[in-house]
């Protein structure tokens, strides 16, 4: 899995490694190296009732969600796929509604991504047309300039002064 290093906030790659050697000992019919099988629904349930587990369901549901978001994976997703439980043996099928919501899904993620990649450069351009022109403080920092800095404080404004002239 080439860009699970990009994925780190779900699980490093070392663990990601731990996790399936684990489950491939456990069960060696559905996880076994460079070959990729399409899980049966539920299947995060059957490994958590399967008996003791060495690493936390968090870990576990983690581990899965990058297992599942490979692009090998996903590739399966045709309709009438076989889906597999943990003894290897075939446990369904991928149906037309399991395509289209898969369709459906990588649609909202490109539509989330556009709109971060959208507001990330109206952001720069923000950033660089406040740069622009404000004086910097010792520190690096940009100091603000309001138009009310300017004025004069509150209070009285008295010159010393001879009245009778």
């Amino acid at each position: 899995m080439k860009d699970r290093a990009k994925k780190w906030h779900l699980l490093s790659p070392e663990d990601y490694d731990k996790v399936f050697d684990s489950l491939s000992v456990k069960y060696p019919k559905l996880f076994i190296k460079d070959v990729v099988f399409l899980f049966k629904k539920g299947l995060h349930q059957d490994i958590f009732n399967g008996g003791e587990l060495e690493f936390s369901k968090t870990i576990i549901r983690k581990f899965l969600k990058l297992y599942t978001g490979q692009a090998k994976y996903i590739k399966l997703h045709t309709e009438n796929t076989a889906r597999y439980d943990l003894d290897g043996n075939e446990a369904g099928f991928v149906t037309k509604e399991d395509v289209t919501g898969l369709a459906k899904k990588k649609e909202e993620i490109k539509k989330q991504l556009a709109l971060k990649k959208i507001k990330r450069s109206a952001k720069k351009k923000f950033d660089d047309a406040n740069k622009e022109g404000k004086p910097e403080n010792n520190n690096g920092k940009l100091e603000l300039e309001n138009a009310n800095s300017k004025k004069p404080k509150l209070g009285l404004n008295i010159e010393a002064g001879n009245k009778n002239g």
